[in-house]
C-alpha cells in the first residue's frame, strides 16, 4: 500500500516555513519612502520597518502638527498618511502571508489525519480490516471495505453474520 503522507507533510512544512519566512520579511523590510518627501522614521536616510512603525506609529518622523493655519500643514498630512498606509497595506500581507504559512503547514497533517479516521478500523497489521462500515459518502447506509478498497454496494444495512 503506497502512502502520501510523508511527502505531503513534507511539502506542506516546507511551503509553511517559506510563507512565514516570507511574512516576518514582509514586516520587517523598509517602508517606501513617501512621495511628499523625507522617510518614514527617525533616520533621515532610509525609512523604518512596517513592524516599528505599526507597533510605534508616533515613529514615523514627522515631527509636531503644524497649526491649522500653516502652509505646511497639508504637506504633513500628506507624509503621515502616505507612510501609515504603506505601514498598514504592509502589516495585511504580512498577516496574510503569516496565516497562509500557517494554514499550509498545518492543515495537510490534519487532513490526512482526518483522512484515515474515515477508512475505518484497523486490523494487527495497520491496515483498515476488511468488514462493513458507515459509509464514508456519507449516505447512511453501510459500505464493505475489503482492505485496500471500498465496495460499490450501499445496503441500508449491514447483512448478518
Amino acid at each position: 500500500m503506497v502512502t502520501t503522507a510523508g511527502p505531503v507533510r513534507l511539502v506542506g512544512a516546507l511551503l509553511g516555513v517559506g510563507f512565514l519566512a516570507a511574512g516576518v520579511t514582509v514586516a520587517l523590510s523598509s517602508l517606501p519612502n513617501p512621495a511628499a518627501g523625507g522617510t518614514c522614521g527617525p533616520s533621515q536616510t532610509s525609512s523604518e520597518s512596517a513592524l516599528a512603525a505599526f507597533v510605534n506609529p508616533g515613529s514615523i518622523g514627522a515631527g509636531p502638527e503644524p497649526p491649522a493655519a500653516s502652509g505646511e500643514r497639508p504637506q504633513w498630512l500628506a507624509f503621515v498618511d502616505q507612510c501609515q498606509t504603506a505601514t498598514d497595506t504592509r502589516m495585511a500581507q504580512a498577516g496574510a502571508t503569516l496565516a497562509a504559512g500557517l494554514l499550509l503547514g498545518l492543515g495537510p497533517p490534519w487532513l490526512l489525519r482526518r483522512r484515515r479516521r474515515k477508512a475505518g478500523p484497523a486490523d494487527q497489521s495497520g491496515g483498515p480490516a476488511a468488514g462493513w462500515y458507515p459509509d464514508p459518502a456519507g449516505s447512511g447506509g453501510t459500505r464493505w471495505w475489503d482492505g485496500q478498497a471500498w465496495g460499490a454496494a450501499h445496503p441500508a444495512t449491514a447483512p448478518p453474520g
